[in-house]
C-alpha cells in the first residue's frame, strides 16, 4: 500500500491481487469501524458538555419542587414493605454534612466567624485563578472603553452635557454590555462549531460505509480471479458467502445522491454501475480501485475535532447572533441569571 496519509491507505494500481484478501478486508473494516468509534465518543462529549454545566449545588437544587397535597390518602399501613430503614443515608445529606464540616473548620481555622470584606474576597478569587484566567481577569479589570467617546455618544442623545460621575457609570455599564455580547457570542461561536463537528461526522460515516463496499466488491472479483486461475477441476460454483462468512455489508447495494447536484450525481451513478457489474474485468477494478483510493484520501481528510479552532476570531454573523438571543433573554429573564459563572458551567474568565 502507498500514499499513507491517514488510518487508511490508498491501494496501487498494479501488483493489488496480494493486497486485496478476505483478511485485509476485515482488518480495513476494523479500522474504519474503531476510527468512527473514536469520533463518536468525541462527539457524544462535546454534545454533552455544551448541554449541560454547573456544579453539584446547581444539579442538587434541580429538583426542589412544591408538591401539594394529594387526592390519595397521606396515611399508609404501617408494615415493613412501607417502613423507610433508619439507617438509610441521603447522598444530599452527606454532602451537606460534610460541607458543613469543611465550613466549621474554616471558621476555627480563621478563628472568627465574621464574613469576610470585599477586598479579602477579592484576594481569595485572584488566588483560586490559573494563569490564563488571572490573565483574563486583569485584562477585563483594567479595560474601560473610551472616556470621550462615551461621553460623546451621551451628549448626543441627551442633548446636554453629562456630570463626570455619570460618564463614569455610563462607561462602566458600557464594559458589563459589552462583557455580555462577547460571552454570548463565544457560545454562539462554541455552536457553530459543534454543528460543523456533526456535519463532519456523519460525513465521514458515509464514506466509511461506501469504502467497505467498494473494498468487499474489489475482494470479490480478485479471490473469483484466483480462484478461476488455481482451479484446473471441475468443482462447484464459487460460494462468496461461505468466504465472508455472511458479511452484513452488501457490496451491491446503491449509494444515494442528490438530483440538484449533477457532478455528485454523475459520479454516484458510474459507481453504482461498477458495484452492480459481474463483470471481472481490469476494466471494472481499475474503476473500483480509482473511487475507493479517491474516498480513501477524503476519509483520512475528515477531522471532527474543532479546538484548533478554539482561539479563531469572532466573526460578523456571531456578534449579530449574540445581539438577538440577548434581547431575547433581556425580554423575561435578568443578565444575572444567564452569565456562566460561579455555580453555573464554570467559564468564569475563559
Amino acid at each position: 500500500m502507498t500514499d499513507h496519509q491517514g488510518p487508511l491507505d490508498t491501494l496501487p494500481k498494479g501488483n493489488y491481487q496480494q493486497i486485496l484478501t478476505i483478511a485485509n478486508y476485515y482488518s480495513t473494516k476494523q479500522m474504519i469501524d474503531q476510527v468512527l468509534s473514536e469520533d463518536h465518543d468525541y462527539m457524544s462529549w462535546k454534545l454533552k458538555e455544551i448541554r449541560t454545566g454547573g456544579t453539584m449545588n446547581t444539579f442538587l437544587n434541580m429538583n426542589n419542587y412544591n408538591f401539594g397535597p394529594g387526592s390519595e390518602p397521606q396515611q399508609v399501613s404501617d408494615n415493613k414493605l412501607n417502613k423507610v430503614p433508619s439507617d438509610l443515608t441521603f447522598v444530599k445529606d452527606v454532602y451537606d454534612e460534610t460541607r458543613e464540616e469543611e465550613m466549621d473548620s474554616i471558621q476555627q481555622e480563621n478563628g472568627s466567624s465574621e464574613e469576610l470584606s470585599y477586598d479579602d474576597q477579592f484576594k481569595l478569587l485572584v488566588m483560586n485563578l490559573d494563569e490564563d484566567q488571572s490573565n483574563r481577569f486583569e485584562v477585563f479589570h483594567r479595560t474601560s472603553l473610551n472616556k470621550g467617546q462615551v461621553k460623546k455618544l451621551a451628549t448626543t442623545v441627551c442633548n446636554q452635557t453629562i456630570t463626570e460621575n455619570l460618564r463614569v457609570f455610563l462607561q462602566a455599564i458600557g464594559k458589563v454590555f459589552a462583557g455580555e455580547i462577547i460571552e454570548l457570542a463565544l457560545d454562539v461561536r462554541k455552536k457553530a462549531f459543534v454543528g460543523k463537528m456533526v456535519c463532519e461526522y456523519d460525513k465521514r460515516r458515509e464514506i466509511g460505509h461506501k469504502l467497505k463496499k467498494y473494498l468487499k466488491k474489489l475482494t470479490i472479483l480478485v479471490e473469483k480471479n484466483n480462484s478461476n486461475a488455481n482451479d484446473t477441476t471441475n468443482n462447484p460454483e464459487f460460494n462468496v458467502n461461505e468466504l465472508f462468512d455472511n458479511d452484513s455489508i452488501d457490496e451491491n447495494e446503491s449509494d444515494t445522491y442528490y438530483d440538484d447536484e449533477d457532478n455528485e450525481m454523475k459520479e454516484v451513478i458510474s459507481g453504482n454501475k461498477l458495484l452492480k457489474s459481474e463483470k471481472n474485468t481490469q476494466e471494472v477494478r481499475s474503476g473500483l480501485i480509482t473511487r475507493y483510493n479517491r474516498l480513501v484520501k477524503t476519509f483520512n481528510s475528515l477531522d471532527i475535532s474543532f479546538e484548533k479552532y478554539q482561539n479563531s476570531p469572532l466573526m460578523p454573523e456571531h456578534i449579530r447572533e449574540a445581539a438577538r438571543l440577548y434581547y431575547l433573554q433581556k425580554e423575561a429573564v435578568v443578565t444575572n441569571a444567564w452569565r456562566g459563572q460561579g455555580e453555573s458551567s464554570g467559564t468564569m474568565f475563559r
